[in-house]
């Protein structure tokens, strides 16, 4: 799982843009700078699991496969991915650097059924 963190610990801007595109990433800080994102967990492939209340609540997962990253959340994002994954991403690298905790999402976790 170390290697998936280092993924996530190691993404830049630009790569994130290059993936989400700078309109997402830009949307996507906002919602994080918003203190959106609820009851971070982590899957047990290395992934992350997140609530976000934006304008509604939101499950959204993120997993880093295969050299590419993916995405899936509840507001079915036209393209690959939506802001919600991009606060969710980030929120999650804080939570890296600065070596908080993150739980285990349980494999009964509502969050896996809506997605």
């Amino acid at each position: 799982m170390t290697t998936v963190f280092n993924q996530f610990r190691e993404l830049t801007w630009v790569e994130l843009t290059l993936w989400a595109g700078k309109k997402i990433v830009s949307d996507g800080r906002e919602c994080y700078q918003r203190k959106e994102i609820r009851q971070l967990s982590l899957t047990k492939s290395g992934g992350i699991l997140a609530w976000v209340e934006a304008e509604e609540l939101f499950a959204t997962r993120v997993e880093y496969e295969e050299g590419e990253f993916y995405s899936e959340c509840t507001c079915n994002p036209i393209e690959h991915t939506c802001m919600h994954s991009i606060a969710v991403i980030i929120e999650f690298i804080v939570h890296l650097k600065k070596k908080i905790d993150i739980p285990q999402a349980e494999s009964n976790d509502k969050r896996f059924f809506l997605l």
